[in-house]
């Protein structure tokens, strides 16, 4: 017998098979749930604005299209904004 051989095409094309989506949604809107309950509240502009979104090549994203998102998720180098990282925590916390 030859050596096993992958098939990369079918292997790649599993992301848009319809269980797999649905796992992948299902999961996601678990880490948006985390995210929400986590965020920082000022105005609940942030907290609200955090979503899933369908990605290019079958992957889901989780978001925030609020114009300060990488402000309150990395912070910036003075004291007043300490990083938050509250999608970051959110995604570790959905692997457990």
């Amino acid at each position: 017998m030859g050596a096993f051989q992958p098939d990369h095409a079918a292997i790649a094309s599993l992301v848009h098979e319809d269980f797999v989506q649905a796992d992948l949604h299902e999961r996601a809107a678990r880490v948006v749930n985390v995210a929400q309950g986590n965020a920082p509240v000022k105005t609940g502009r942030y907290r609200d604005s955090i979503h899933a979104e369908d990605g290019p090549d079958g992957e889901v994203l989780i978001a925030s299209d609020v114009e300060y998102a990488a402000v309150i998720e990395l912070g910036t180098r003075d004291a007043g904004h300490p990083a938050h990282h509250t999608i970051a925590n959110a995604l570790d916390a959905a692997r457990g």
